[in-house]
């Protein structure tokens, strides 16, 4: 279901307390971003900290000619070869509740800005036993999947017993903590927060 996000209506307010935030590091062609899953008992968000950064500041008309800046800055370096902050999905704040089986999706379309709810996407997964590594200290097994048009491999830790995991990757009986697409995209995770969380968060900077 798509709809404006003007017909929302909500403003910026705490949905539940956290109990985990994992922090991943994308690299897309020449470019990265770092992203964070906030997750609670029966709520997880999914967004990029710039972005995030970025919404904030550019919302208040004391910072936002300082956003502007850093943008007309990342535009000049476009064709040079220092990375810039960039990554598929960049703009969407992603939500995942397990209670009603739902995720819905607060995205930005050029001047436009959308809500977009689902079923909460259920990859099949084919499970790797053979294959094994260690990601941020966890043991984890490879799983491969074809979603969204893509070939996915991944990387689960059954001693994190959560079926999330970056993006709307996830039903995987532990926590994905990195996931690679050929010529794509490469999610890592770099640390794992158990203690001073912030709370799951509606955000909306748009009203």
């Amino acid at each position: 279901m798509l709809s404006l996000l003007s017909c929302f209506g909500q403003e910026t307010h705490i949905i539940e307390p956290s109990i985990l935030e994992i922090s991943y590091h994308t690299k897309y062609l020449n470019s990265y971003d770092d992203y964070a899953l906030r997750i609670g008992k029966n709520v997880s968000e999914y967004f990029s900290y710039h972005t995030l950064r970025f919404d904030s500041l550019g919302s208040n008309p004391e910072t936002a000619l300082a956003i502007i800046n850093e943008k007309i800055k990342a535009a000049r370096n476009n064709n040079k070869t220092i990375p810039t902050v960039k990554s598929p999905n960049s703009r969407d704040y992603l939500y995942r509740n397990l209670e009603d089986g739902k995720m819905t999706t607060y995205t930005q379309v050029w001047d436009s800005y959308y809500k977009i709810t689902e079923d909460i996407p259920t990859p099949k997964w084919s499970i790797h036993e053979d294959s094994t590594r260690s990601v941020i200290g966890f043991n984890c097994t490879m799983a491969t999947t074809h979603f969204r048009g893509r070939d996915w491999k991944v990387w689960f830790s059954e001693e994190i017993p959560l079926p999330l995991g970056p993006w709307k990757l996830g039903g995987l009986p532990g926590l994905i903590l990195a996931a690679h697409c050929d010529g794509y995209l490469d999610i890592i995770a770099s640390s794992i927060k158990r203690e001073q969380l912030s709370p799951v968060k509606f955000y909306n900077f748009w009203e």
